[in-house]
């Protein structure tokens, strides 16, 4: 089995830097963009930001056409790939155009080729963001966007005016094709985030760890690999179970690993020595991440810890994506938000927790490590 750094390096496709060079990576690339921005007339910045829609719907449709496994095995000339996808040869050559301007595909001689983005977005790709392109260019998400504006005026949901029912509900109960999408694009990021948090933070000790809406279960199947002495749990809805069971197979750990499908607001699994929650608490209002925070530390095992990965919204005011999936969670959810660190800080007093630790990973997320207070 890959070492985790063979595992990190293969998810992040190259070396693993130390968070203190991602950041200042950030910083100059923010940096840039503002330069960039106070270079061009104010009505040429509006026209470039409202193209932002193109970037999406090209990009799905590319992932639709399956265009980036059509090239799994070579170039081919725009040509051959409207043959081969049964699509328009006039019209695949004016989106690959685009794409290659926007980062995506090389092209060189007449022929295109995936280039180091547009090979993540094959389906067989081991880390593939494939479910992500589909998730956020679909037609139904696009419907909740077009109610941003109800949702600011009201404070309601827009999912909720958009579909007639809250988001969750709509991927479990509505739209179970939508539900998957979902999941796949969330595993997207998880799976990284959880092999990060894998060769990052110490885990000898711990007996039993349990994860809190861990989805279909990669990363608990990622970590009890790593850490032959551990048992683990999932705690996420029934529906992914199924999917959980085939994931602990094919990782070999199905003997050390659990599945309980339920629901975190009403009660997790108790006894465990370690609770984690990958980009959960961002799903939710402080009222809602208080009782699932305070239902955990109800059960946990005496000594027990929570850790919490999220990523922190900085004070200054220069670009950072995370003000971008601020928006994302004002739109798609129902109180569900980024937070700076004041605002963390409230939310584990809140929830009875007081901060122990704290540890940066690669990604630039944070692992908060949370104990009972007093």
């Amino acid at each position: 089995m890959a070492s985790g750094i063979e595992r990190a390096k293969e998810a992040l496709g190259g070396a693993v830097p130390p968070p203190w060079i991602v950041r200042a990576a950030f910083r100059a690339r923010a940096a840039i963009g503002a330069l960039h921005a106070r270079m061009v007339p104010g009505f040429s910045l509006v026209l470039e930001r409202t193209f932002g829609m193109v970037d999406t719907k090209a990009l799905y449709c590319a992932v639709d056409l399956r265009i980036p496994d059509l090239l799994a095995r070579g170039p081919l000339t725009s040509t051959q790939i409207a043959a081969a996808s049964g699509a328009d040869p006039d019209a695949v050559e004016r989106l690959l155009r685009f794409l290659v301007m926007r980062g995506f595909f090389k092209h060189r001689r007449g022929a295109y080729a995936n280039n180091a983005a547009t090979d993540r977005l094959r389906e067989d790709h081991p880390y593939s963001f494939r479910d992500w392109v589909l998730f956020f260019g679909s037609e139904w998400n696009a419907r909740i966007w077009n109610e941003m504006p109800s949702r600011v005026r009201t404070g309601r949901p827009a999912a909720e005016t958009a579909l007639g029912m809250p988001f969750f509900q709509y991927l479990s109960e509505e739209n179970p094709d939508a539900g998957r999408a979902f999941a796949g694009a969330m595993a997207s990021g998880s799976r990284l985030q959880g092999i990060l948090f894998g060769e990052t933070i110490g885990l000898e000790d711990v007996r039993h760890l349990c994860d809190i809406g861990g989805g279909s279960g990669s990363v608990l199947a990622h970590l009890l690999a790593l850490h032959p002495q551990m048992h683990g749990t999932v705690l996420d809805l029934p529906s992914l179970e199924a999917d959980a069971r085939v994931v602990f197979e094919d990782a070999g750990v199905a003997e050390r690993a659990t599945f309980v499908g339920g629901d975190f607001f009403d009660a997790v699994p108790g006894g465990c020595d370690l609770y984690v929650l990958f980009a959960v608490v961002h799903d939710w209002d402080d009222e809602r991440c208080a009782l699932i925070l305070s239902n955990i530390r109800r059960v946990m095992a005496p000594g027990g810890r929570i850790m919490v990965i999220e990523a922190v919204i900085p004070p200054h005011d220069s670009e950072h994506f995370l003000k971008t999936t601020d928006m994302l969670m004002l739109v798609l959810g129902d109180g569900g938000r980024e937070r700076t660190d004041s605002e963390f800080a409230a939310l584990w007093t809140r929830a009875g927790l007081r901060l122990a630790n704290r540890t940066m990973l690669p990604s630039t997320f944070e692992v908060f490590e949370l104990v009972p207070a007093g």
